[in-house]
């Protein structure tokens, strides 16, 4: 368990950061009505990756803002294996899961925008995706509790190589831009770095020292912008720019 100071500016920054995100899904679902049918089913990958990130981590911020400012116990949901999940166990596990998503939708968008189908690259993403998705409901996860020696590190292994694929592709195409495209590409894939970096200290780190949990606020602040830089690299189009 983090400190409670922690805990606390992790609620407050999980509540701006849920706000923030369905914000966005909302703002890209009025826009995705509004633009050319031409350009709609590009701009379908972006939105549905915010959606199904924004979903999937109120399964797992929600149940821990309530923990925080209750100070209850949640109920135990199901027995796996012998181990008891409640909400939040449950919650790490479904969040996991789409936020792995995002970045195969997210890789995927970039691919439509460059007129590529399913070629290598996205193949190894979405095989990357499986073998994640085959590791999160294994019990020596210890979602619950403690993890067994090194399963926080052999579940997040692909997850990380799909993030990766997603922030070098970023910045390459960073680098064949111009102007105010370039400027957020690479200004989404330094969060995507960020969020890589505090999230890797946390998962190395905060089961021997708690209060390096604490490093999750960075890593959420990170998503939350670049949630909302993706909304303006894809939506928002410079005054004088052709829809």
């Amino acid at each position: 368990m983090m400190p409670p100071a922690a805990e606390w500016s992790m609620a407050v920054v999980s509540t701006i950061y849920l706000i923030g995100t369905w914000t966005v899904t909302v703002l890209m679902a009025l826009a995705l009505r509004r633009v050319s049918p031409e350009t709609r089913p590009v701009l379908r990958w972006p939105f549905l990756a915010v959606l199904i990130l924004a979903l999937g981590d109120s399964f797992h911020t929600i149940p821990r803002i309530y923990r925080t400012i209750s100070g209850q116990t949640l109920p135990t949901l199901l027995t796996w294996f012998g181990r008891q999940w409640d909400w939040i166990a449950l919650g790490l596990v479904i969040s996991s899961a789409t936020m792995s998503i995002f970045y195969l939708l997210l890789f995927q968008y970039r691919q439509e925008r460059r007129g590529v189908r399913w070629d290598f690259w996205s193949w190894l993403m979405l095989g990357l995706l499986v073998v994640r998705l085959g590791l999160l409901p294994c019990p020596l996860n210890g979602w619950e509790g403690d993890a067994a020696p090194g399963w926080r590190i052999y579940r997040n292994i692909p997850f990380t190589l799909m993030g990766l694929i997603v922030i070098l592709a970023l910045f390459r195409d960073r680098s064949e831009a111009n102007g105010r495209h370039r400027r957020l590409l690479e200004a989404i894939a330094w969060c995507l770095v960020i969020s890589f970096i505090t999230y890797w200290v946390t998962v190395l780190g905060a089961e021997q020292y708690p209060v390096l949990g604490v490093m999750m606020l960075p890593k959420t602040i990170a998503y939350l912008v670049a949630v909302i830089l993706l909304y303006r690299l894809a939506f928002i189009r410079p005054a004088g720019a052709q829809a």
